[in-house]
């Protein structure tokens, strides 16, 4: 759920009618998670950033809740989406998977064309690369092997790309970055 300017007297009200013992909870659990994608290995910044946004709506940090939401709106919301596609992968690679190797293709083709619409530059080009070289790997393997070295090396810099997206827009807002850094201290 995601709160827009508009909603914010009807989330007031309905956060009115829970516990505060309830909502302290859901806090403290989503603030571990938080801790969890930012402090350890494998960081995941664009899943801290999901998790932040539900905290900072639920404290009232309104403005920082509001920042959070507009990474996932477009145009940004499809390198969210890559890291989704690359999570994809490691499902079709699961013995009795019922994605085929069509349906999985015409998925990064997809992919491929939104990046290609919505991002710009140099982010677009290692993007698209990457995407290139997963597709390439599919392609030519017998099975739908995603195991391969070659898609293990695409999955990586996917990763790799989307985070450091996330992370320079979570630390870019001085708010955030504080809280981040309180989160991993």
């Amino acid at each position: 759920m995601y709160l827009e300017a508009d909603s914010i007297p009807l989330f007031t009200k309905l956060v009115s009618h829970l516990s505060s013992d309830a909502l302290d909870e859901y806090v403290t659990a989503l603030e571990k998670e938080v801790r969890k994608y930012v402090a350890h290995d494998p960081k995941n910044y664009g899943k801290a950033a999901k998790r932040m946004y539900n905290i900072f709506r639920l404290n009232g940090s309104y403005e920082e809740a509001a920042y959070l939401r507009e990474l996932f709106d477009e145009p940004t919301a499809v390198l969210y989406q890559v890291g989704a596609a690359v999570r994809t992968l490691d499902e079709a690679s699961q013995p009795g998977a019922a994605i085929t190797r069509d349906t999985l293709l015409g998925q990064l083709d997809a992919l491929i064309l939104d990046v290609v619409a919505t991002l710009e530059g140099e982010q677009e080009v290692e993007v698209v690369r990457e995407l290139l070289h997963l597709r390439g790997a599919i392609t030519e393997g017998n099975e739908l092997d995603v195991q391969s070295a070659a898609v293990e090396a695409a999955r990586a810099e996917l990763t790799n790309i989307v985070n450091n997206f996330f992370y320079d827009k979570l630390t870019g807002f001085p708010t955030i970055a504080e809280y981040m850094d309180a989160a991993t201290g």
